[in-house]
């Protein structure tokens, strides 16, 4: 397709998700009961395939914040927050985009990891918080608040009609330049490795999966795809945060293994046993909640989607960071156990032997008391 003018915009849309670690736990049914009537159960919309194949374990729940201003020169922003059982909630930010693909550019690089739109989405979080907190609960072990954030481009409609190859074809440099909020031509290799592995169902749809960004051209909007890559975004959350905490977890742990306790001291280490058994039940049982949350197993292009973003974001490395992670918990678990019940044995022996020889001089006393 040779390029005769630029491609405009008619419908579209720019998703902003900042999704925060807020809890252990959020109890989907108290919050329904605190809002008196059930905020809407947020389905995967599935048009492809049978939707009852692809569904949550537990369904989050969808709450309408209203109109936010992200900016004085676009239009008011509408603000939902997803409330996932497993202690994330996103804060989702949908602003309207219309006007010349090349101008996306410009709105990337302005909005696109803003500290000013950090801000608001934090504000609409704590005002969420507030209301939320009695559903809220919070986690034990975590020092901070974290978070991770996501862009969505979503194009339904330009002022003419494209396939995704077309479009790859004379548009894929500017793409490239939105997904990497780049205002400067990016490099061959670069440009490749921006817009590689391209996902298409019908021949007009696109779905490009970058680590900081995705752009999808969707003339029918469904809902399906954002919901899968926001939720690979929330399972990138889970597990960089537990990585981080179990990190602390074990320098603790080996700080405790430094110290030498008394030797009369029957459970030096009982502390850093309760805490790492606390610890160790916990992360295992967010990780189970997470991964086990979302199943796409029954529609292919749907997990075709999700695989694409769990390479990009390092899903399976985070994972296996953590999972080695919680081995070693459980090595230290075990070695400090293990050191714990042989000092019992050892102070028991040595009561033992204390007893024994009181005995005999007791048995050797007893003639002197008698004289």
């Amino acid at each position: 397709m040779e390029r005769d003018r630029s491609l405009r915009i008619e419908h579209g849309s720019l998703l902003l998700y900042y999704c925060f670690d807020v809890g252990d736990e959020i109890l989907l049914e108290k919050i329904e009961s605190i809002f008196g009537e059930a905020p809407t159960t947020s389905h995967l919309v599935v048009e492809r395939l049978t939707p009852a194949y692809v569904q949550y374990r537990r369904a989050p729940l969808l709450i309408e914040m209203g109109p936010v201003a992200l900016g004085a020169s676009y239009a008011p922003a509408v603000c939902r927050a997803k409330l996932y059982d497993f202690g994330v909630i996103s804060i989702i930010f949908k602003l309207p985009l219309q006007g010349e693909l090349q101008n996306l550019v410009g709105v990337a690089t302005e909005l696109v990891g803003s500290p000013k739109v950090y801000q608001i989405a934090y504000q609409q979080l704590r005002r969420l918080q507030d209301a939320l907190a009695p559903g809220i609960v919070q986690a034990t072990h975590l020092q901070e608040l974290e978070w991770e954030d996501y862009a969505i481009f979503s194009i339904t409609q330009w002022d003419r009609p494209l396939s995704a190859q077309q479009l790859l074809d004379t548009y894929g440099s500017e793409i490239a330049k939105i997904l990497r909020c780049e205002i400067e031509p990016l490099s061959p290799s670069e440009l490749s490795e921006a817009i590689r592995q391209p996902l298409s169902y019908y021949e007009d749809e696109l779905v490009i999966v970058d680590w900081n960004a995705a752009f999808i051209y969707d003339p029918r909007q469904s809902y399906d795809v954002p919901d899968v890559l926001e939720y690979a975004v929330a399972m990138l959350l889970e597990l960089r945060t537990y990585d981080a905490l179990l990190d602390r977890v074990l320098d603790r742990a080996y700080d405790d293994l430094e110290k030498k306790p008394s030797i009369m001291t029957l459970r030096p280490f009982a502390t850093i046993i309760d805490y790492l058994s606390e610890v160790k039940l916990d992360v295992s049982e967010v990780i189970e909640k997470v991964t086990n949350s979302l199943k796409l197993i029954g529609d292919p292009y749907l997990a075709r989607v999700y695989t694409r973003a769990a390479t990009r974001f390092g899903l399976s490395a985070w994972e296996a960071s953590l999972r080695h992670k919680l081995a070693t918990v459980e090595s230290l678990y075990e070695l400090l156990y293990e050191r714990t019940q042989a000092r019992q044995l050892v102070v028991l022996e040595l009561l033992i032997v204390v007893l024994f020889v009181l005995d005999i001089l007791l048995l050797l006393l007893e003639p002197l008391s008698k004289r």
